[in-house]
C-alpha cells in the first residue's frame, strides 16, 4: 500500500496545469494585441492641408472662446471620381450645454461661382472644382468654399476622403450605402468606434494619411464621438439644408432643374439659433458693428458683414464709405469693453489692417467700425 501512495504522488507531480498556461497565453496575446492596437491608433497620421501661411490664417478661426466649431466633410466614390456626399458643421458650447448641428447634402447647388465655371456647381464637386483651378488644392478649396457658404470659419476640420470612407465601411462589414443625412455623422462615429476598430486592426492601418485634418487621428475619433446626439445631455438644434425652405429652384445651361441654396433663409435661421451657443462674454458685450466698403470692389461690405454676423456679432449697417481707403482699417473707440467682439471681427478680416482707437471722420454710431480698403483685393482666394 505505501508504494502505491508514492506512485500516486509522483503521478500528481507530473500533471501539467494546461488551463493556467492557456489563460496566461491568452492574457499575453490580448495584452500584445491591445498594445499593437493602441500603437496603431496613436501613430495613425492625418494630413493637414492648411500648411501654407495664407491658408492657415484664412481657412480656420483662431478665436478662443466657449463656442467650439468643427467642420466634417465626407466623400464617397462615384465611379472613377470622388464626390462630397455630406457636410456637417458642429457648434458646441460646453458651459451652456447647447449645440447646433448644420447638415449640408452634397447634391445642393451653390450660386456665385458662375464666372469661373459657367454655372452654379453642387457641393459634391467642390474638391473637383478646386483641383481644376489649381491641381492638388482641391481639399483646401472645398473647405474654403464651404466657409463662404456657411458664412463662418471653424477651428477644426475633419475631411474623410473617399478612400477613408471605404475603409471605415469595412469596419461595419458593408461597402455599399452612404454616410448621409442628419444622422450620417452618427453612423460614421459608430463605424469608427474603438470596438469596431479593435476587431478590424488590419484595415485600421490602411487609414494612415487617408483623413485630412488639423488634429491627430485619435482626436478626430473623439471629436466624431462627441457629435452623437444625446450623449452628453446637451440641447441640440439642427439646420438641415435638405429642407425645402433653404432651397430655391434653378436651372443649368443644359436645361436640367436643380436645387440652389437660399443663403438668406439660412442666415435668418442661423442668427436665431446662434444665441444658444454663443460665448456668454461676447453676448454680454452687445456690440454694434458697422461695415463700410472703401475698396472700390463690388459687394464686399455685405459679404464681410454677413461673415461677422454669422460669427456672432450684430452688424447694424453696411454700405459704401464716402472715401477710398488704401488699407483696411478697424475703428474701435473702446477696445477693452469690446475685446471679444474685436477678436471675432479681426478674425473675419483676411488681410492686414490698421487699428484706430477712435472714430472715422464721418458720422457713425457703431461700437466697432470696419472700413474695407483696397488691400482687401489681395485676400486669400482661388
Amino acid at each position: 500500500m505505501p508504494r502505491k501512495r508514492k506512485e500516486n504522488k509522483k503521478k500528481e507531480k507530473k500533471r501539467v496545469p494546461l488551463g493556467k498556461y492557456l489563460l496566461w497565453l491568452l492574457s499575453i496575446t490580448f495584452v500584445v494585441y491591445l498594445g499593437y492596437f493602441l500603437l496603431s491608433v496613436f501613430t495613425l497620421k492625418t494630413v493637414d492641408v492648411s500648411t501654407g501661411e495664407d491658408s492657415n490664417l484664412n481657412l480656420f478661426s483662431k478665436v478662443s472662446s466657449d463656442l467650439e466649431k468643427t467642420l466634417i466633410i465626407v466623400e464617397e466614390k462615384d465611379g472613377d471620381r470622388s464626390k462630397i456626399v455630406s457636410v456637417y458643421a458642429y457648434l458646441e458650447n460646453k458651459s451652456k450645454k447647447n449645440e447646433l448641428l448644420i447638415y449640408l447634402p452634397g447634391d445642393v447647388y451653390y450660386a456665385g461661382l458662375e464666372e469661373k465655371f459657367g454655372n452654379e456647381i453642387p457641393v459634391s464637386s467642390f474638391r473637383y472644382a478646386g483641383d481644376f483651378l489649381e491641381s492638388g488644392r482641391g481639399v483646401e478649396y472645398a473647405i474654403w468654399q464651404i466657409n463662404q457658404l456657411l458664412g463662418f470659419k471653424s477651428e477644426k476640420y475633419i475631411y474623410i476622403s473617399s478612400d477613408a470612407t471605404n475603409i471605415v465601411k469595412g469596419f461595419v462589414g458593408h461597402k455599399e450605402g452612404v454616410f448621409a443625412g442628419v444622422n450620417g455623422v452618427e453612423e460614421i462615429a459608430n463605424a469608427i468606434s474603438f470596438k469596431k476598430m479593435f476587431f478590424s486592426i488590419r484595415e485600421l492601418d490602411d487609414l494612415d494619411k487617408k483623413i485630412y485634418s488639423n488634429i491627430p487621428f485619435y482626436t478626430t475619433r473623439l471629436a466624431l464621438e462627441s457629435l452623437k446626439s444625446g450623449k452628453k445631455g446637451y440641447r441640440r438644434e439642427v439646420i438641415d439644408f435638405s429642407d425645402q425652405k433653404y432651397l430655391k429652384d434653378g436651372e443649368l445651361l443644359t436645361g436640367e432643374d436643380i436645387k440652389v441654396l437660399d443663403s438668406k433663409e439660412y442666415d435668418k435661421d442661423l442668427n436665431k439659433l446662434l444665441a444658444n451657443v454663443l460665448d456668454r462674454n461676447l453676448e454680454n458685450e452687445r456690440v454694434r458693428v458697422e461695415v463700410y466698403n472703401g475698396s472700390g470692389l463690388t459687394g464686399v461690405a455685405y459679404s464681410f458683414g454677413r461673415k461677422i454676423t454669422n460669427s456672432g456679432c450684430d452688424v447694424v449697417r453696411y454700405e459704401n464709405a464716402p472715401n477710398m481707403y488704401t488699407k483696411t482699417t478697424l475703428f474701435v473707440p473702446d477696445k477693452e469693453s469690446f475685446k471679444n467682439a474685436y477678436d471675432i471681427v479681426s478674425d473675419v478680416i483676411p488681410v492686414e489692417f490698421e487699428i484706430v482707437e477712435g472714430r472715422p471722420d464721418f458720422m457713425t454710431t457703431g461700437d466697432i467700425v470696419v472700413i474695407l480698403g483696397e488691400n482687401i483685393s489681395s485676400m486669400y482666394s482661388f
